[in-house]
């Protein structure tokens, strides 16, 4: 079935039942030479965690600079922790940071640069900046499949999210380069011993239903998400941390990095080829060389996007808006002509490894004309 989330398939699931491997072991392919890496269950968890490492050695909460064009929801662990939290406005046409307005903005203590949608971000400036402030950098690498050139080259940490690339149910990692390799010991202080993951029996029932459901049938299932272009999610409390299941480690070592990067890119080609059709919509970064999370989209203006996306929603085909921005950055004319309009006019299709791209083509086309 054509879905937002990644589906389990039966080659994912033979794999998984491979004996299990150590934690060092299974996060390899996320960690540079020489860091000091964790296994954890989400990337908003170990920004917080860096936060309270810091914050330790401070001896006060820590000043954070961040994108505004950042999901609010994602940054609630990082709130709790008390830290000070500056939105730095981005540039329009990338959704990449104004360095000129950072250098306006600081001090901070933490940068935190994020590749939105797996799209490479120039890191230099943020070295630079970093480098006059005195401050940790913070590479946000939730929509990247892996390290690749230009992500996860350049932070002291760095933090990766495969399950959110990859059917799993919990699953992320936080690295340590080496330069910053003296903050390990304040790290798992901050990190603790969360308690294992609960049954994971639901999730992946749930995962296996969708999977096996014949795209026939997509209109008489449930939509999930929200179910207006305009609209956001509540904010709501963060689950705790845990520690990845059993369940969740084997989902992880069974993942196919080479495969899914193929089947990404096979069905963001299919989906562009579809888009370079429209007069109203265009792909956000048409020159792109990375390995995609969404198929980016951006429309000539917000009535347009709150069109194609009810279209789209009427099919019962996926489709998303992102993010659901912090209050301050909505309330702040300085991200008016950045964060607030990218927010307004960028629309999101699935391109996950489970998908078929002559499907996926086929039931767009249908739509998006």
């Amino acid at each position: 079935m054509i879905s937002q989330v990644p589906l389990l398939d039966q080659g994912m699931l033979a794999r998984a039942r491979l004996p299990a491997m150590s934690d060092s072991t299974l996060i390899q392919p996320w960690r540079r030479p020489d860091d000091e890496a964790r296994l954890i269950d989400r990337s908003a968890h170990g920004l917080a965690a860096l936060a309270r490492a810091i914050a330790e050695r401070l001896g006060r909460s820590p000043r954070v600079a961040l994108p505004g064009w950042i999901c609010s929801q994602a940054l609630e662990p990082l709130r709790q922790t008390g830290a000070g939290l500056t939105y730095l406005p981005v540039s329009l046409r990338t959704g990449q940071i104004d360095w000129d307005a950072a250098e306006r903005s600081g001090p901070f203590d933490i940068l935190v640069v994020v590749h939105t949608f797996g799209e490479p971000v120039e890191m230099d400036p943020a070295r630079a900046l970093c480098a006059r402030h005195d401050c940790f950098l913070v590479e946000d690498c939730a929509h990247a499949l892996a390290p690749a050139a230009g992500i996860a080259d350049a932070g002291d940490a760095v933090l990766f999210s495969p399950h959110k690339l990859f059917p799993l149910p919990e699953g992320a990692v936080l690295s340590l380069s080496s330069a910053a390799s003296g903050w390990a010991a304040d790290l798992d202080r901050a990190l603790g011993r969360p308690p294992m993951a609960g049954d994971d029996r639901a999730w992946l029932n749930h995962r296996l239903f969708q999977d096996a459901v014949p795209d026939s049938l997509r209109r008489f299932v449930p939509q999930s998400g929200l179910s207006r272009f305009e609209a956001d999610p509540p904010l709501s409390d963060p689950p705790s941390p845990v520690a990845p299941s059993d369940m969740a480690r084997r989902l992880l070592a069974a993942a196919d990095i080479a495969e899914e990067t193929r089947r990404r890119r096979d069905n963001a080609e299919a989906l562009s080829k579809v888009v370079s059709r429209l007069k109203d919509v265009r792909l956000l970064f048409p020159k792109s060389k990375a390995v995609p999370y969404r198929l980016a989209l951006r429309a000539d203006n917000p009535q347009v996007a709150a069109a194609r996306f009810a279209a789209l929603r009427q099919a019962h085909l996926p489709v998303e808006s992102w993010p659901d921005l912090p209050p301050r950055v909505v309330a702040d004319p300085n991200h008016a002509d950045g964060a607030m309009t990218l927010r307004n006019t960028v629309l999101l299709l699935p391109v996950h490894g489970a998908l078929n791209a002559d499907d996926l083509a086929r039931a767009y086309r249908r739509i998006l004309k």
